[in-house]
Parts: structure tokens; sequence; C-alpha cells
């Protein structure tokens, strides 16, 4: 693939000495410099009419074809800025390896310059070498040192991995960046990778005890690397309080805990929805109801309450009150005695003195298994219900009862 440099042209040239690398290299514009000190197949020099007539000669007259020359507007509005886009990023191919110099950008082309390699880069894979900037206005004894400005530019792909994983629990992007940011250094980062990568994997396919347990691990695992951080991975040390911010309330010792685990799946349910993964959403408030059902008959909620036969019960309790539907004070009857066991009847004939609690599973359940089909079955069904219902639905219907029900079972906030 071929190496381009994208370089943007003063209108006053001026003879300097640039330092890169403890070597001097001399050059009337920075480019001039550039190309002595760096390798490239193409340099595309952007020019305004002015900086065209006042300084394209001093490279025009080094004779070398691969110089050539871009004429552009000023960009003294938006209209011209949108064309010195348009004009940059039609010169760049996919999967190319670019070198950019803002040396001698005008007014806003530093700051557009940025937006270039943002979409470059996401949209063509190109590969970004460095972006150079001659530091006139901080030479000494007549030397200008050269600054690399390629590890700021990083901080536009750290930004971007860090909200994919805020907003959809997908890490694949921070992984390879911190795996990339340790390759040339000691393997400190690597714990930090993979307990990344086992809250990802546990959120996606909605895990949530491998994900409560990952992230109680998530904190104290970037602790002890923070000094590796600072210094390895820079954007990454700064932006790590968020990730632990966002997801420290899933926090849970399953099965120690049993009141915190269903509190913390009570509040994943919220965060996939909020998140439109309803797939994920729906899978667990399914399973939160018959969690809570369960805690609230054995006071347990570990992998022996999760054996077949015993869950099976709560799940059968839970899933015959929307047939029996609406109360019946004086008693079960037959009617309701098709469909409910021991456990259900006594939800049903209200226990513990909490109607409410039982009209709650009652709605959550029918709603919830009418959006579980609608998107397990991918469609495969002759009147399919559309997306869009189905979203609002779990966002209208679903989540709201859910936001009851754990007030009513008093996991809607920290308080024990």
């Amino acid at each position: 693939m071929a190496r381009k440099v994208i370089t943007f042209l003063g209108i006053s040239p001026k003879e300097a000495v640039y330092r890169w690398k403890g070597k001097d290299y001399r050059g009337r514009v920075f480019a001039e410099a550039l190309r002595q000190f760096v390798e490239f197949d193409q340099m595309l020099v952007f020019a305004t009419e002015k900086a065209q007539a006042g300084s394209f000669y001093v490279l025009e007259g080094l004779r070398d074809a691969r110089i050539e020359c871009v004429p552009i507007k000023e960009g003294e509005n938006t209209e011209e800025m949108w064309e010195i886009f348009r004009k940059v990023t039609e010169q760049v191919q996919e999967g190319e390896t670019v070198i950019f110099d803002v040396t001698h950008g005008l007014r806003s082309i530093p700051f557009l310059s940025f937006l270039f390699i943002a979409y470059l880069k996401a949209a063509k894979r190109v590969t970004i070498e460095a972006v150079y900037y001659g530091a006139l206005d901080m030479q000494r004894d007549g030397v200008a040192p050269v600054i690399d400005l390629s590890e700021f530019v990083q901080m536009l792909d750290w930004l971007t991995a860090t909200e994919q994983f805020i907003q959809t629990g997908n890490a694949r992007q921070l992984v390879g960046l911190l795996q990339e940011a340790e390759q040339h250094k000691d393997k400190r980062l690597t714990p930090v990778a993979k307990t990344l990568e086992r809250v990802s994997q546990a959120a996606f396919l909605c895990q949530p005890f491998t994900l409560m347990k990952a992230i109680e691990d998530l904190g104290p695992t970037l602790d002890k690397a923070e000094e590796t951080l600072s210094q390895v991975a820079p954007p990454f040390h700064l932006l790590s309080k968020e990730i632990t911010g966002e997801f420290d309330s899933f926090k849970a010792d399953f099965p120690a805990e049993p009141r915190r685990v269903l509190r913390a799946e009570y509040r994943l349910i919220r965060w996939y929805i909020e998140k439109n993964q309803l797939i994920q959403a729906m899978s667990l408030a399914r399973e939160f109801i018959i969690d809570g059902i369960q805690y609230k008959f054995t006071g347990k909620l570990d992998r022996g309450s999760f054996a077949r036969g015993l869950r099976s019960e709560f799940e059968q309790a839970v899933s015959g009150l929307p047939k029996v539907g609406g109360p019946s004070p004086q008693g079960t009857g037959k009617f309701a005695e098709d469909h409910l066991n021991e456990y259900g009847r006594k939800i049903y004939l209200n226990d513990n003195g909490n109607w409410n609690e039982r009209d709650l599973i009652i709605k959550a359940w029918g709603d919830l298994e009418g959006i579980r089909n609608g998107l397990d079955h991918a469609e495969h069904q002759k009147e399919p219900i559309p997306l869009n219902t189905l979203q609002k639905k779990a966002h209208k219907d679903v989540l709201p009862v859910l936001e009851k029900l754990a007030q009513a079972w008093g996991l809607s906030s920290d308080d024990e």
C-alpha cells in the first residue's frame, strides 16, 4: 500500500532548521525538511491560491515527481471547509499509510486535520503513521523541534473504544488498544485486558454471575496497574474511572449476597433495556422474576437452588399465575389448581398480604413472554411483532412493572 504525506502550505517561506531524533534538517517550508527524513511514495501539498504563489516554488524546485500540489480554498466559511475536507479525504485510498504535517495549516486546518484523521481511520481503515508539527515558535538557538502528535490522535481511538464499551459492553476495541500499547513493554497490562474481555463477554452473552465477579475484579485490577496505565496508555488511564463508574452498580458476590445479586440483576436489566439490548434484557428479566420468588420462599439463590427439579417448581409458580388471571380472595378453586402448584397458590392467595406483588408478577410475566417469543423466534412467525413495537413494549410495559416489582421486593435502592 502507498505511503502518503499530507501537508499544508503557508504563504511566506522562511529558512529554518528543524531537529528530529537528534538530527537537523533545513527547509524554507517544513515539507522541505520533512522530505529529508520521511520515506513516502507521494506528498500531497494542499495550498490556497496565495500559498501556491508565495511558497510552492520551494517544493517545485526540488523536481521531485512524488510531490503534487492540490489547490484548496481559504476555508472562510463552512462550505469551503467541507470542500477542503472532501479534497483531502478523496486523495487517500482504503488501507493506505498516511503521514500528516500540520505545521503551516491556516486558520482551522489543524483542527480539521484531526477530523480528517478520525474519518480516514474509521471509513477507509487508514494507518496514521505520524502527525508532525515543526514548532518554529519553540525554537532555541535557531533550531525548532519537530513534535509528533500521534499519541494525541490515539485519544480519538480510546474515546471511541471507551464509548463503545460503555454503550454496548463490547470491549474488543479497548482490549486491542491495551494489547497494542504494551507490545513493546512488559506484560503488566495483560490482567487489565483479560478482565475487560471477561466483562465484555459476560455482558454480551448475558452471563450475570460471571459479569458480577468480573466487575468485582475490575477495580482492583485497574488500581494495581494504575502506574503502568499512566505511562503506557495515558488516554485509558484518564478514562478508566468512567468505565468503573458505569459498571460498578452490577457488582455482587454470588452466591454469598443473594439480595445484592437480585439488585444487580435488576440494574443490569435496566441497563440492557436502556442500551436496546432487548434479547439480553428479556432473558435476564425472566430469570430475575423467578429468582425473586425463589429467594422469597427459600432465602437461597445459589447453584444448588438452580437444580432442575427445584428451579422448575418456582418457574411453574410464576408461569401459572397469568393463566389463572385476576384475584380470587375466596380460594383458588378447581380452575386454579389446574395451573398453580403450591408456591403459585401461595402467591395467588396473597399469603404475605401483598396483592400488588401478585398482580405485578402476572403483568410482568405476561408482557415479558410476548416480547421474548417475538425476539427468540427471529421473525419466524405468521404475524411477527414489528421491531419498533417490541422496543416500545420493553421500555413502556416491561421496565415500569419491573421497577414496581423491585420496589415491592426492596431491591430498588442500596438499603438492605
